[in-house]
């Protein structure tokens, strides 16, 4: 089969690879489609690249062999949840995967095929395509749904979403469809285009207008309701913490690295509540496709796409911040 790799330094080359084959529990699926995440790129830029392993962790595709499953058969649609649980310790126990003291993590889905645990593929409803697929059972909604409903989002509540990549953009959007009014904060122009277009209510350039005035001019200088951090960088944080009113509510959703805050200022004299989201369960995903099925849109947040063979140049487009959602689809 073939399969994408990280080359290092920005490079990606296409490969042929052994097709896998399923072990007892598990589903052989040929990938259909599988979208690209910004957690993938400090790997992507890294010197070492993926050192051979197949990246990709956003997929979805069709069941074409199985080894010793329960339910899950040939000609199945799937998407796949990447988090695979022990299912022994405490948290796994409590139905709480995620946080499963043994986690592993599947990866492999920018490839022809890949196996995955029966109890990681979710079977695709007939309404939804694979493409469709992996935007509302994966991260484009299944991530911002979990914390807009974690932190508690209502439709008369002011929202600041800081840093509008595809996961910010992703929240931006639910938030839009429930009427809440928004503030989307974004430094790349491109997306800044793309914040508006999804229903944001005031769009603010970070590097010459403060995220906080913003907030407090359309709350009558209370603040925001509630602000989401959806980004890898320092300033994100900042934003979202220093735009909240007394009582306010933080979501914090980027992954990055050490951060610098002022605890007094920015949480203890404010009663702020920071609460941190992580991927999403298979018990949303009633709630997330209930959104779809009212009317979410999703595709208008797609922006490119490409065939496996042009790997590099998906990863190129992504990288450079001119894009939303950018997918690798497979044409059968």
């Amino acid at each position: 089969m073939l399969a994408a790799v990280f080359a290092g330094n920005s490079r990606v080359e296409v490969k042929e690879f052994p097709k896998p084959q399923p072990q007892p529990g598990q589903a052989l699926i040929r990938v259909a489609v599988s979208a690209l995440c910004g957690t993938e790129l400090p790997q992507y830029r890294s010197e070492e690249g993926s050192r051979g392993s197949i990246p990709g962790h956003e997929m979805a595709g069709e069941v074409v062999a199985v080894n010793r499953t329960r339910t899950l058969k040939v000609g199945d649609r799937v998407s796949v949840h990447i988090m695979v649980g022990c299912g022994d310790c405490y948290f796994c126990l409590r139905g709480d995967t995620k946080h499963c003291l043994n986690i592993r993590f599947l990866t492999g889905g920018h490839a022809e095929y890949l196996t995955a645990p029966e109890a990681c593929c979710i079977p695709l409803p007939d309404d939804l395509d694979c493409e469709r697929g992996v935007l509302v059972i994966g991260d484009l909604v299944g991530t911002p749904y979990r914390a807009v409903t974690r932190v508690g989002v209502t439709a008369v509540d002011t929202v600041a979403v800081c840093g509008c990549g595809p996961i910010g953009l992703g929240v931006l959007n639910i938030l839009s469809f429930i009427g809440a009014r928004t503030i989307a904060s974004e430094v790349v122009p491109y997306r800044r285009a793309l914040a508006e277009s999804v229903g944001a209510t005031r769009v603010v350039d970070p590097t010459t207008e403060s995220v906080a005035e913003v907030a407090r001019e359309m709350t009558a200088g209370l603040g925001a309701d509630i602000a989401f951090d959806c980004s890898a960088r320092q300033e994100t944080l900042t934003d979202a913490l220093d735009s909240v009113r007394c009582h306010g509510k933080v979501g914090v959703m980027g992954d990055k690295g050490d951060c610098v805050i002022t605890p007094g200022r920015q949480v203890m004299y404010r009663e702020t509540t920071v609460i941190g989201s992580l991927y999403f369960d298979p018990a949303d995903v009633p709630g997330m496709l209930a959104l779809y099925r009212r009317g979410l849109p999703v595709d208008p947040l797609v922006t490119h796409r490409f065939p496996l063979q042009d790997a590099d140049q998906a990863f190129a487009t992504f990288a450079s911040g001119q894009s939303g959602k950018v997918l690798i689809v497979h044409h059968f």
